[in-house]
């Protein structure tokens, strides 16, 4: 990152941003205006190095898509390009038409020898190849889409489709120079390395080679500690039966946003959001019972504690007062999938990462090796 910015530049940076767009950076800095400043330069920073891999993976997807159905149009043969053959395109015709229409009007708005082929599928928005793997398109997948990424898992749609829905707003959200502070960026770079490898493993590694995200993200100037880490004996077991997580009634845990476990020498690749926390809950049978039986939407989360007391009391825990925290498991917008359990290679007595509890960031957490790198 950059040096540190003077406090005359700070006079001349700030009102040509914006206070109002520094605020979010202000607030992660505690207030703190220069460092507000860095953690600004290393988001546009982030920013930048992802829309390069975005635009990799855009350029990539409409070759691929094109070629299929270049190829499935018999394009070599007609002289006419897929786009404008409605048996090939079928039900699908008139929506691709009009997006194709659209964009021909523009490009001879600019240059009228500008509406070819080539230009014309160059022109065509990310959205436009984004929506054919929409399920009205399901009979274009068919017969020719799923040539485009063959990686697809079991070959179906709706995964490329998954993918590409989460990715069209971070593209969105890169394109407006949004903040990405809230943003699970390797998270996003995963997801486009997985729809490089569906098109081709090689094309991912590739990618790998030259993707500057992850190093980038190491170099984040301010990582708040947003992330609750647990020693997890007995605790991982019932998180992963039930997504929670239980400890003794009064235990003082600050405000914070994830639960990470510890447990058998690593902290586990799960790291959770928290979605409710309530302290002092009497933990029995008949206070399962009653919590299980409330009903609407406003007792839905007594419903799960009384699942998660009858839950835990059959493996073991006794009568008494616990507090409870009802947390993300995988497949939740807001849950985090590490790559990797985060090895404790410290040895000797005393030595656990955790011994009551502690707080990180889940920055560290996404991109440390072992637990040294945690701090």
């Amino acid at each position: 990152m950059t040096a540190a910015v003077t406090a005359t530049a700070l006079d001349v940076l700030v009102p040509l941003l914006t206070e109002k767009r520094l605020a979010p950076y202000v607030r992660e800095s505690d207030g703190d205006i220069g460092r507000a400043l860095e953690l600004y330069e290393w988001s546009s920073a982030i920013a930048a190095a992802s829309m390069e891999v975005v635009s990799y993976v855009e350029v990539m997807l409409r070759n691929a898509v094109d070629r299929e159905l270049a190829s499935y149009a018999e394009e070599g043969d007609r002289r006419i390009p897929w786009f404008m053959i409605p048996s090939v395109t079928g039900t699908s015709h008139d929506a691709i038409s009009k997006d194709v229409e659209k964009t021909r009007g523009r490009l001879r708005g600019l240059n009228a020898r500008r509406d070819t082929r080539d230009q014309i599928i160059a022109g065509l928005s990310f959205g436009f190849w984004t929506e054919l793997f929409g399920s009205r398109h399901e009979e274009l997948w068919r017969a020719a889409l799923r040539h485009a990424l063959p990686g697809t898992p079991n070959g179906q749609r709706k995964n490329v489709t998954a993918k590409l829905e989460r990715l069209r707003p971070f593209r969105n959200r890169l394109a407006h120079h949004d903040s990405l502070l809230a943003q699970d960026i390797l998270f996003h770079l995963e997801e486009m390395l997985t729809l490089a490898e569906w098109m081709s493993p090689e094309a991912r590694r590739w990618l790998e080679r030259r993707e500057r995200i992850t190093e980038l993200y190491k170099e984040r100037p301010v990582s708040p500690s947003d992330t609750l880490v647990v020693p997890a004996t007995d605790a991982w077991e019932l998180y992963e039966a039930n997504a929670v997580y239980v400890c003794p009634a009064g235990r003082n845990f600050r405000p914070t946003s994830y639960l990470a476990f510890y447990a058998d020498k690593e902290i586990k690749p799960q790291v959770a959001k928290i979605l409710y926390h309530r302290d002092n809950v009497e933990w029995s049978q008949s206070e399962s019972a009653r919590l299980s039986a409330l009903t609407g939407d406003a007792h839905k989360n007594d419903r799960k504690i009384g699942s998660a007391i009858a839950a835990s009391r059959s493996l073991g825990w006794t009568e008494g007062r616990y507090q409870i925290f009802l947390l993300s498991s995988v497949g939740h917008p807001k849950h985090i999938q590490l790559k990797g359990a985060i090895p404790h290679l410290q040895k000797g007595r005393g030595s656990a990462f955790v011994q009551r509890h502690r707080y990180v960031s889940h920055h560290t957490l996404q991109s440390a090796t072992d637990t040294s790198d945690v701090g």
